[in-house]
C-alpha cells in the first residue's frame, strides 16, 4: 500500500514546490528528467518531498506533465487498481519512460490518446496476467464479440458440432502449452467471457480453414499483413503492417508483462486473442512479427497462437524457432523472428508437416502465402493468395526493384510503401471498403540501433504514433 501513498503524497510535493518556487498549476520538468530510474521506497521508511518522490508519483503521458485536478481524477482511477494489488498490478509508464522487463519497477496505466494505443501493465503467474488483461480490456473483448456476431456465431456453431475436435485441441493446448492455458483462464474469469469462446476464437484460423473446406465455400479475405526487413552489415530493420478485421480498429491495445517465470515482453494485442500473434519484443532482445498463411491443412494438435504465445518468454533466437516449430503445430504460419543480440533475422515457414528456414540479407518482404521453394507445394487457398496477398506482394515487389542494394532504403522510405493503397482494398495500407473488412490495425518499425521503436496506431498513412524504448 505504501506505493499508492507515495502517490498521494504527490499533492504535497506539488503545493510545497509550487509556494517555493511560485511556480502555477503546472509543474516543469524535462524529458530527460523523465528518464531517471525511480525505485520504491520501503515500508518502513518515512516519506519526504523529495524529487525523487516526485519522479516516482507523477503520472506521465509521454512529455505531459499532470496538474493537480488531473492528478486528483487519476488517484480516483488509482483506488480500483489496490482492489488489484495481490496481482502486482498498478498503473504503466508512458512509452518514453517505461523499461521492458524491469520486474520491480512501478507499474502505471498509459490510457490512450489519438497518437498511441492504451498501454498496461501486469506481473505475476500466468493466471494472474490474465485475469489483469481480461478486466482492464473485458469491454473491448466484448465489442470484439459483439461486431463480428455474424461471423463469430457460424464459427462457434461449427467448432462445437465436434466436441471430440474440440476436446482435441484442448488436450494438445493443455499438454504442450499449459501455462498458456492457465492464462486464458484468467482472461475469462476477468473478462466474464466463457472460457470455452475464448479457446475456440483462438482457434479461429484453424476452425475457419476447416469450416471453409466443409462448407466448399470461401469466407470473404479480411486479413493479411505486410513485412519488409533490411539487412545489411550496418542495420537491421523490421518494419510490419499488422492487417485484420476492422472490427478491432477501436480495441487493438498494448501490453508490458512480467511474468513470474521467462522474459518480460512489450507487445501489441488483439482483444480476447492470446497475445503473440501481433509485434511483440522481449528483454531478450527477441522480436517477432508473424503472417497468417491460408492453408488448407490444418492437424489436430497445438493451435498457432497458443505456441506464438509460449514463444514470447524465451531467452535465444533458437528457443524461440523451437516453439515455433513444435511437431504437435496444427496449422501453418509465417514468422519473422529478430535477435538484437546477435544482429540476426530469420524467416521462417511452418505447415502442419514441413517448415522453411532462411536467414535474412539484403531487402526481404513477405505477405500471406508461402514463397519458399520447399514448400512451393503445399495446399493454400489460391483465391485468397491471388486477390490479397499477392496485391500487397507485387506493391512491394515493385518498391523493392527500385533499389539495387540495401544502402539507400531509409525508414521514410519503408513507411511510404507500407503506406501505400495501390491495389485497394488489398492494398498494404488497408481501409475497409464496403464487404471487405480488411484493415491495417497498427503498424510497427524497429530499427535494433536506435534507441527506441515505433508504434503506428490504426493505418500507417495517418501518421498517428509513438516511440517505446528498447532498453535491454
Amino acid at each position: 500500500m505504501d506505493k499508492y501513498r507515495n502517490l498521494l503524497h504527490t499533492l504535497q510535493c506539488q503545493e510545497e514546490r509550487k509556494n517555493s518556487a511560485g511556480s502555477g498549476d503546472d509543474i516543469a520538468k524535462t524529458t530527460e528528467e523523465a528518464k531517471v530510474d525511480t525505485k520504491i521506497y520501503p515500508e518502513n521508511k518515512s516519506l519526504k518531498c523529495t524529487p525523487e518522490l516526485e519522479r516516482l508519483s507523477l503520472l506521465e503521458y509521454g512529455t505531459h506533465r499532470v496538474t493537480r485536478r488531473e492528478f486528483a481524477f487519476n488517484m480516483a482511477q488509482i483506488a480500483g487498481v489496490v482492489l488489484l494489488g495481490e496481482l502486482g498490478m498498478n498503473s504503466c509508464k508512458s512509452p518514453k519512460t517505461s523499461e521492458i522487463g524491469k520486474k520491480d519497477s512501478i507499474i502505471k496505466s498509459g490510457e490512450e490518446s489519438d497518437m498511441q494505443f492504451p498501454l498496461f501493465e501486469v506481473s505475476g503467474t500466468p493466471f494472474e496476467i490474465g485475469l489483469g488483461i481480461g478486466k482492464r480490456f473485458a469491454e473491448d473483448i466484448k465489442k470484439g464479440f459483439e461486431k463480428r456476431s455474424k461471423w463469430w456465431k457460424e464459427l462457434k456453431e461449427f467448432a462445437m458440432a465436434d466436441s471430440s475436435l474440440y476436446e482435441t485441441f484442448l488436450s494438445a493446448a493443455k499438454k504442450h502449452t499449459p501455462s498458456v492455458i492457465e492464462e486464458l483462464k484468467g482472461w475469462a474469469e476477468g473478462s466474464g467471457i466463457p472460457f470455452e469462446d475464448l479457446f475456440i476464437l483462438n482457434l479461429k484460423a484453424e476452425y475457419g480453414a476447416l469450416k471453409d473446406e466443409a462448407d466448399r465455400k470461401k469466407q470473404t479475405p479480411v486479413a493479411g499483413c505486410s513485412t519488409i526487413v533490411i539487412k545489411d552489415n550496418k542495420r537491421l530493420i523490421l518494419a510490419h503492417n499488422e492487417d485484420g478485421d476492422a472490427a478491432y480498429l477501436e480495441h487493438m491495445f498494448l501490453l508490458r508483462v512480467s511474468p513470474k517465470e521467462g522474459h518480460s515482453f512489450f507487445c501489441a494485442s488483439y482483444p480476447g486473442i492470446l497475445p503473440g500473434n501481433a509485434p511483440w519484443i522481449n528483454d531478450a532482445g527477441i522480436i517477432m512479427t508473424t503472417n497468417f498463411i491460408y492453408s488448407k491443412e490444418v492437424k489436430p494438435g497445438v493451435g498457432r497462437y497458443f505456441l506464438d504465445r509460449l514463444s514470447m518468454e524465451k531467452g535465444t533466437l533458437n528457443e524461440v524457432l523451437d516453439v515455433c516449430k513444435h511437431p504437435e503445430r496444427a496449422y501453418s504460419f509465417h514468422h519473422v523472428i529478430v535477435s538484437t543480440k546477435e544482429r540476426k533475422a530469420i524467416s521462417l515457414e511452418v505447415t502442419p508437416q514441413k517448415f522453411a528456414e532462411k536467414q535474412i540479407e539484403g531487402i526481404y518482404i513477405h505477405t500471406n502465402h508461402l514463397i519458399d521453394p520447399e514448400l512451393s507445394s503445399e495446399a493454400q487457398d489460391l483465391q485468397y493468395v491471388a486477390k490479397s496477398s499477392m496485391t500487397r506482394w507485387n506493391v512491394l515487389s515493385k518498391w523493392r526493384a527500385s533499389f539495387n542494394n540495401p544502402s539507400p532504403v531509409t525508414e521514410e522510405s519503408i513507411m511510404s510503401v507500407l503506406s501505400s493503397h495501390e491495389g485497394k482494398p488489398y492494398s498494404p495500407c488497408r481501409h475497409p471498403e464496403g464487404e471487405i473488412q480488411g484493415a491495417t490495425l497498427l503498424t510497427a518499425l524497429f530499427n535494433i540501433d536506435k534507441p527506441s521503436f515505433r508504434i503506428y496506431k490504426n493505418q500507417p498513412c495517418l501518421n498517428k504514433y509513438a516511440d517505446y524504448p528498447f532498453r535491454f
